[in-house]
């Protein structure tokens, strides 16, 4: 194989549906790209797209999606699931075995083997503006446990699992989507915290990718995503990783020079580099490197190598076992509502009279979110009043949820001068936190009740609406901690 197409397996290139087209996408098949990582599209364009450009390539691709709540995360016709730490809050690592199988199964259905999940990282920082409920939990043994049933559920499709934010984004406080996070802790409490889950689960993983992440106690001079230190030193010798290491996207802004950035995260040890945002001039740099020296062929064998390894594990049947009706049916669906009521947790339940209420939302989406939540407690025989005057209490909805590129978690500073007005009123005030538990925070005392639901999902919207008015049982427990 000529050099020019080992150099660009090692690239993985982003098929986005809506900017990214077949001719495109089949011109990286035709540079030797190594596979795709796929965002959005239906679910006829995804399977037509994978069929034709794997006809296309003289070696097996290998496609990768980023389906952390299910291929409902990305496709209308999909599955959407709970969040994580709403998976956690069950208690139940059986749950996360299911959501796993469920997204396994589905993206197999339309040709996709790899799952870029669990997410490994720490809910430790209540500001962080991108972790938050994609975590299972705050503690490293329930997050362990769980990440650990989530992959036994994907390896029993045969899929490929990726355990991330290497070596833990759970303690930042900014998105590296759009700046580069700081890691400000001791390497030993690094090694106390973060780590503890990548070293239980190092060994079950079929990958892991690493975060965009500057963390001085690791490496004072580069980030993580091209760190000799950190990929090599740590995550490959120290901790004795031997699959495939992939850095997090080469287009997030954490980057700023995705060509020298790629060079140097295979020189520290990566073996794929992952959604730049120009390909070809990523595919140059590596050549460019090559030729210099700098880059040598025995460092791409390894990691095509790896590669290879990696996708032999998966079944003769992969992609015939599953048809497409398995995407988005009853049976994975129905999941939803079987744990809608043992993933929502009453964190605070005061008596008081419920009969009329007065509602509000959050504004951290900027559209009204809450409407099946509101529809179920009328059905269930609430009035919902226009004023506060007229309520018995009044009931604070926050949908806030990590959202990539929005830098932004929990409430705003018009949210809080809401919250402390309707507090001002001295009525009972009641919230759920349809998203963020966090957002919880600074009112933990002021609150007559609270219900962390963690996930807005219809299902859970209905079940919340009968646990607030005692209608039903909520069982969850609480993964994390709130602040006092």
């Amino acid at each position: 194989m000529k050099i020019e197409k080992k150099l660009a397996r090692l690239i993985y290139p982003e098929l986005r549906f809506g900017v990214t087209t077949l001719e495109q996408a089949s011109q990286l098949v035709k540079m030797g790209v190594g596979g795709f990582c796929i965002y959005g599209g239906s679910l006829e364009d995804i399977s037509t797209y994978v069929r034709e450009l794997r006809s296309q390539s003289d070696h097996p691709l290998i496609f990768a999606a980023d389906y952390e709540n299910g291929v409902g995360q990305w496709i209308k016709e999909g599955t959407l699931l709970p969040s994580n730490m709403a998976i956690c809050a069950t208690n139940d690592p059986y749950f996360a075995s299911r959501k796993a199988v469920i997204t396994a199964v589905e993206a197999a259905a339309m040709g996709i083997e790899w799952i870029f999940a669990p997410v490994l990282d720490l809910a430790q920082e209540h500001s962080n503006p991108i972790v938050n409920l994609r975590a299972f939990s705050d503690e490293t043994s329930k997050t362990s446990l769980f990440a650990g049933a989530y992959m036994e559920g994907l390896n029993s499709i045969g899929s490929i699992s990726s355990i991330k934010h290497f070596p833990g984004h759970g303690s930042t406080t900014v998105d590296s989507h759009l700046t580069l996070p700081e890691v400000k802790k001791s390497f030993s409490e690094i090694e106390e915290n973060e780590l503890i889950p990548f070293k239980n689960l190092r060994d079950k993983a079929d990958s892991v990718m690493v975060g965009h992440l500057y963390v001085p106690a690791i490496d004072p001079d580069n980030i993580t995503s091209f760190s000799k230190r950190a990929i090599n030193g740590l995550l490959r010798v120290k901790m004795g990783f031997e699959g495939v290491i992939i850095t997090d996207a080469l287009s997030m802004k954490a980057i700023s020079d995705e060509g020298r950035a790629g060079v140097k995260a295979l020189l520290a040890g990566a073996d794929i580099l992952l959604v730049p945002e120009d390909p070809f001039k990523l595919f140059e740099a590596l050549k460019r490197a090559f030729a210099s020296g700098s880059l040598t062929e025995e460092i791409v064998d390894i990691a095509i190598s790896r590669q290879e390894k990696m996708r032999a594990k998966l079944p003769m049947d992969f992609f015939s076992r599953y048809g497409m009706d398995k995407v988005g049916c009853k049976e994975h669906r129905d999941f939803v509502s079987e744990i809608a009521f043992k993933a929502q947790v009453i964190v605070k339940d005061n008596y008081f009279a419920r009969k009329k209420i007065y509602y509000r939302e959050d504004m951290f989406t900027g559209e009204f979110k809450g409407k099946i939540f509101i529809e179920e407690l009328r059905k269930l025989g609430v009035e919902v009043k226009d004023s506060i005057e007229e309520a018995d209490c009044c009931l604070v909805a926050s949908f806030s949820r990590p959202r990539a590129y929005s830098g932004k978690i929990n409430m705003a500073e018009e949210d809080k001068k809401n919250m402390e007005t309707i507090l001002s009123y001295g009525k009972p005030v009641a919230m759920i936190c349809f998203g963020s538990p966090f957002s919880a925070d600074d009112y933990l005392d002021r609150l007559g009740a609270l219900i962390c639901s963690f996930s807005d999902l219809p299902e859970f919207q209905k079940a919340a609406a009968q646990g607030f008015l005692h209608k039903a049982d909520l069982t969850g427990k609480m993964p994390v901690s709130l602040d006092k």
